[in-house]
């Protein structure tokens, strides 16, 4: 019994947050270190909160280095708050290396930051004029800067 209870715990995890199968990632932002995007496929809503899964992409690199992080957003759209979930680190090869949860609540999402651009894209439903099927196509493509 509890086999099955862990199992059914640890894939229900898995499902938080991993990829919707049908994946649209957008760029949210990008500094000269990291394209953050945002799985717009991903978006969910629960109660007074709506979730996606952002990722944290190197903004340089080779084209055979998969290497990013992924990890759940909550917004709370009317409170003006964000919650990060479980990160998951993506190794070279583009596999699951590790997974950490901070275990951080809700906090404010202040101006011009970056939750506050991905609350504009789960909350408001703004769009990228940059997006890609997968994250492994914006690497493969020599991860691209804006258009």
């Amino acid at each position: 019994m509890k086999t099955t209870a862990f199992a059914i715990a640890a894939a229900v995890l898995g499902l938080a947050v991993a990829p919707a199968a049908a994946e649209n990632w957008h760029v949210v932002s990008r500094s000269s270190a990291t394209v953050f995007m945002l799985d717009v496929d991903s978006i969910t809503e629960s109660g007074n909160a709506r979730a996606g899964v952002l990722a944290r992409v190197p903004a340089s690199g080779p084209a055979d280095d998969l290497s990013y992080s992924a990890g759940q957003v909550t917004i709370r759209c009317s409170a003006n708050q964000s919650k990060p979930g479980v990160e998951i680190i993506y190794g070279p090869d583009g596999a699951e290396q590790e997974r950490i949860d901070d275990g951080y609540d809700f906090d404010t999402i202040a101006r011009n930051s970056l939750d506050s651009y991905v609350k504009e894209m789960i909350c408001d439903g703004q769009q990228s004029d940059q997006t890609f099927p997968s994250i492994r196509a914006f690497i493969e493509a020599g991860r691209p800067r804006a258009r």
